[in-house]
């Protein structure tokens, strides 16, 4: 343990040097929150555009859920297979698996109807969708899964994306830094001393961690206060901070797992910079991070799940967006894990047929 602490503490030490690599990771994130978030915040309140799946639930009356899809549906909205109860139908809309769900209840002859929105449902889908029904009591709509109104803003979309995307650009000091200490032969001095490889490497994942960490909170508080201070909306936190702080840690996991492989594969800092930056677009660019899901193709969309920037997205959406429990992020949070084990495993075994002395 004293070993590790005494790497911890030269990491420390060489990370409160390097301003400049902090400054990029904490201020870069913070401009594009609030450019972002202010500058589509009309773009995220309609979007009429959008295919809208829904069903209709009417325990015991069949012919009659299908009469009320078939009125639903056209201008935007397909109708599916209703599911098998209210339970189901609410699990499904707390997935984004459907938009919205009709409920008959009641008597047949004369039912009363309720909707169940997915959180996620802009407000101008789900007041078409009301529209449809026109002629048909409409009692009161009820969101799932969003006691706080559900509608996704520009702030619910930017603030986690371009935090994710800050995360992973520890890529770039921590392999600046590895690339200095290997042309002055810091590392070959530790590797005399028997250091293990993989302690020097793990030696660097608690201070980008606690980096990491510290950008969640900082960009998290900015979507909160910052952001409507400038005009914009506030970004509602959930009650869970458990599993945001899961899956921020997953997140910050994988982004170090990055930033490893990267530092013991580039030769130069101008290779790292390549490398690493342009891997970060181009993830960012596929994960819906520059650009939201939901507007891409569905090529597209099927395409952003190769990108880990997407598994977070998703993992921090079913805590910030959906409200979701331990089980809504398990998914994600798994893929991160795995991804972070897999670069670090590749970057002890790279670092193994690489000189630590200067090339």
């Amino acid at each position: 343990m004293r070993p590790l602490l005494a790497i911890w503490e030269k990491e420390w030490l060489a990370l409160s040097r390097d301003v400049h690599g902090l400054a990029v990771l904490f201020l870069m994130p913070a401009v594009f929150i609030v450019v972002m978030s202010l500058a589509l915040s009309d773009a995220f309140k309609d979007d009429a555009g959008r295919r809208t799946d829904f069903a209709v639930l009417a325990p015991g009356a069949p012919q009659l859920a299908e009469r009320l899809a078939r009125r639903l549906a056209g201008e935007g909205f397909h109708a599916v297979s209703a599911p098998a109860d209210e339970a189901a139908a609410r699990d499904r809309l707390r997935r984004g698996a459907l938009g919205a769900v009709l409920v008959v209840g009641g008597d047949p002859a004369a039912p009363t109807l309720r909707v169940l929105a997915d959180p996620a449902l802009p407000p101008a889908q789900l007041v078409a969708f009301q529209q449809r029904v026109a002629g048909v009591p409409l009692p009161g709509v009820e969101v799932v899964g969003n006691p706080r109104g559900g509608r996704p803003s520009s702030v619910q979309q930017n603030v986690p994306a371009w935090l994710i995307f800050g995360m992973f650009f520890v890529v770039m000091p921590m392999s600046a830094l590895f690339l200095v200490e290997r042309r002055e032969g810091t590392l070959a001095r530790l590797a005399s001393q028997r250091v293990p490889f993989a302690l020097l490497l793990a030696g660097k994942i608690g201070p980008y961690f606690v980096i990491n960490l510290v950008q969640a909170v900082l960009m998290l508080a900015a979507g909160v206060t910052l952001v409507p201070w400038l005009g914009g909306e506030s970004l509602a936190l959930p009650a869970r901070w458990d599993l945001l702080a899961a899956v921020a840690a997953c997140t910050s996991l994988a982004a170090i797992g990055w930033a490893l492989l990267v530092a013991v594969s580039a030769r130069t800092l101008e290779q790292a910079t390549v490398i690493g930056g342009v891997g970060n677009i181009l993830a960012a660019a596929i994960g819906g991070i520059m650009v939201p899901r939901f507007v891409m193709p569905p090529a597209m969309q099927s395409l952003a799940e190769i990108s880990p920037m997407a598994w977070a997205l998703d993992g921090f959406h079913a805590v910030i967006l959906r409200h979701g429990a331990a089980a809504d992020v398990a998914a994600p949070c798994l893929k991160l894990l795995v991804l972070a084990a897999a670069l670090s495993a590749a970057a002890i075994f790279i670092s193994r047929s690489r000189p630590l002395s200067p090339s």
